[in-house]
């Protein structure tokens, strides 16, 4: 794993962004409301979708969220996640998505969500800013990209 981006902290509003796509409307903000160990996300129970191929609809089945985590996430999306995470983060985002978000490493050291509620849940959490100063500077720096509207878009974006 590279160098480990920090942990958030709880009560701080975060840049995230929807299934790691960089434009204005896959930003949100999100509020971070507790951050716990494995150990602990394997007491907590999560309600997962599945598909029903048979009945070709969806349904749900619970499991702990490090199970999900551990034995769906991770193998199924090994060039992302992380093999081990120091923390499980939870996180508000009430534009995005009237369910908490749950983040876990990635193999580049940051936080990405994971599909728990919804099969949309999955998003990259931007813990310094890196992700929207890099936006905000390309946007206003290359002139074929400049546009004012994508810049207050960013800008206006709240809780």
């Amino acid at each position: 794993m590279n160098k480990l981006k920090s942990v958030p902290v709880i009560g701080k509003e975060y840049h995230f962004w929807d299934d790691g796509k960089k434009s204005p409307n896959r930003h949100y903000i999100c509020k971070v409301e507790r951050i716990i160990t494995p150990e602990e996300a394997k007491n907590i129970i999560v309600r997962v979708p599945r598909w029903d191929f048979e009945k070709n609809e969806n349904f749900f089945i619970k499991v702990s969220l490090y199970d999900h985590w551990h034995d769906r996430e991770m193998p199924n999306h090994k060039w992302l996640y992380a093999t081990e995470t120091d923390y499980f983060i939870e996180v508000s985002c009430p534009k995005y998505d009237e369910n908490n978000l749950w983040f876990v490493r990635t193999k580049d050291g940051g936080w990405f969500s994971m599909d728990i509620e919804s099969s949309w849940q999955a998003g990259e959490l931007d813990i310094d800013n890196s992700i929207y100063d890099y936006m905000i500077k390309e946007i206003k720096n290359n002139y074929q990209w400049y546009n004012e509207k994508a810049i207050k878009a960013y800008e206006d974006a709240t809780y």
